[in-house]
């Protein structure tokens, strides 16, 4: 390489000779993560950070992880992680049989009040 001119080193002034050859690049295999998330950054740091900000990377723990690693994660480790679907379509043993009051004692009283007083309000 050659400077040009004397003084200060000005790296724009800083050219190549004519001779000199360009290094020859390593052909490295890419380097693909585990996680899944490749297709997001692509291993990229600044497409990462802007899928850590735009919240596009797996962080389910389902999705991260093989097995659950507490008991807490059990349960919604086997879970679906769709929007619109419920955890009682997938998984049937979730439903159990609702015994509901139809006519509860808060109702008859509310019924009641209603009934003998036109201005009964709760509130």
């Amino acid at each position: 390489m050659k400077l040009k001119g004397a003084g200060v080193l000005n790296s724009r002034a800083i050219y190549k000779d004519k001779d000199q050859k360009d290094p020859v690049p390593t052909r490295l295999p890419p380097i693909i993560s585990e996680d899944g998330n490749y297709s997001v950054h692509q291993n990229s740091h600044t497409k990462y950070h802007e899928a850590v900000r735009k919240v596009s990377l797996k962080t389910f723990p389902n999705q991260v992880f093989r097995v659950p690693l507490t008991d807490a994660q059990n349960f919604s480790f086997w879970r679906s992680n769709g929007a619109g679907v419920r955890p009682e379509e997938t998984m049937p043993w979730i439903r159990s049989p609702r015994h509901c009051l139809i006519k509860s004692a808060m109702t008859r009283f509310m019924d009641h009040s209603i009934l003998n007083d036109r201005n009964f309000s709760l509130y």
